[in-house]
């Protein structure tokens, strides 16, 4: 339960379902940030402390605790917690749900074989596979070869009344910029999957195109890479034009703040903050890598760019601060589209339409 999109919807769901369910959260290896977070909504979190790579001890600990706690689903996230399906049906529970909330940066096509295998190997085990955008829902079915009938596509929701235009407020740490300066800003996890040098890379291409208005880029978010992006903003002659907020819990009031929102990740599920982005009426800049395209409108909404391809994703970003007429129609646009497929509601009412049917067999 560290910080990011698959945890937050995660956690949206349980806090949106705790009245028709019971709850328990287990971490395999440790209890993660947002469990503080889970423990004020009476949601108990625990941790089985497994090690990196095969733990057999932990799997046992895992089996014992299920045994105790005797659920009635089991629900895992992403691969690593893929195996959790045999101590749970070894503990007896007969109903085990698996999401597939995108991949990582080794594996951003999802062609490991390693691990196609294992899913496969995984699939009597598991009730049913719950892929949060239709690209990952196609490439189970015809890549990984789950059959239909076990997948169920439930894609990530947000909540639209949070995440809406409205005034800019005072924010601590918001950089003081030049009038008339464009802020550009995106939100993610500081991992290699997010393809934040790539970013880097655009937007010291852009500083260098004097035909644009000033340029600001804010990136808001934690983790094991923000010590090498710092010195790589310092190698590219960035510091004046690029701000690494640290992990922030306020996105919402950022974003009041931003022009237009980037994400230039090389891989994707389905990005809630691009998600979180549209719904606040910005005109979104992404790479069409796996559920972007279902998000981002080409044209529309926004602009989609290759991934890996910093003159590109540059490119998008300039036509879109060059005219802010389009930037705020795109943005409206936006914010439509998620409130009419993309909301939190239709997410809950998907995982408990699915819990029900299980429990209902």
């Amino acid at each position: 339960m560290n910080v990011g999109g698959m945890e937050s919807v995660a956690l949206a769901v349980i806090a949106a379902t705790r009245d028709r369910y019971e709850h328990v959260i287990i971490g395999l290896r440790e209890r993660g940030e947002l469990a503080a977070r889970a423990e004020t909504l009476g949601i108990p979190v625990e941790s089985i402390g497994k090690q990196p790579g095969k733990d057999p001890a932990a799997y046992m600990r895992l089996y014992h605790r299920l045994r105790a706690l005797a659920p009635d689903i089991v629900h895992s996230y992403n691969i690593g917690a893929l195996d959790a399906a045999v101590p749970a049906r070894l503990a007896g529970c007969r109903r085990v749900v698996h999401a597939e909330h995108g991949r990582d940066a080794a594996d951003p096509n999802g062609s490991n074989r390693k691990y196609r295998w294992l899913r496969r190997l995984m699939a009597p085990a598991i009730s049913r596979f719950v892929p949060v955008s239709a690209d990952l829902a196609r490439w189970l079915e015809q890549e990984v070869r789950i059959p239909r009938a076990k997948i169920a596509l439930i894609r990530n929701g947000i909540d639209t009344e949070r995440f809406a235009p409205g005034p800019a407020v005072a924010v601590p740490g918001l950089p003081t910029c030049a009038e008339g300066t464009r802020v550009i800003g995106t939100v993610g996890r500081l991992d290699p999957v997010k393809g934040f040098d790539h970013l880097l890379e655009a937007m010291a291409s852009l500083v260098a195109r004097k035909q644009l208005p000033p340029l600001h880029l804010v990136i808001i978010g934690g983790g094991p890479e923000y010590s090498r992006l710092a010195r790589r903003v310092d190698e590219l002659g960035l510091t004046p034009y690029v701000t690494l907020t640290g992990q922030r819990d306020d996105a919402d009031a950022w974003f009041k703040h931003f022009d237009v929102y980037v994400c230039s990740s090389i891989a994707e599920g389905i990005a809630l903050t691009v998600l979180e982005a549209m719904a606040s009426a910005l005109p979104v800049v992404a790479t069409a890598v796996g559920g972007n395209p279902e998000l981002v409108a080409d044209g529309e909404t926004g602009l989609l760019v290759p991934a890996r391809r910093p003159e590109a994703l540059a490119d998008a970003l300039a036509r879109v601060v060059a005219d802010p007429e389009r930037a705020r129609t795109m943005g409206e646009a936006g914010r439509r589209r998620v409130q009419a497929h993309f909301s939190v509601g239709s997410m809950v009412d998907g995982y408990g339409t699915l819990y029900d049917a299980l429990l209902a067999r």
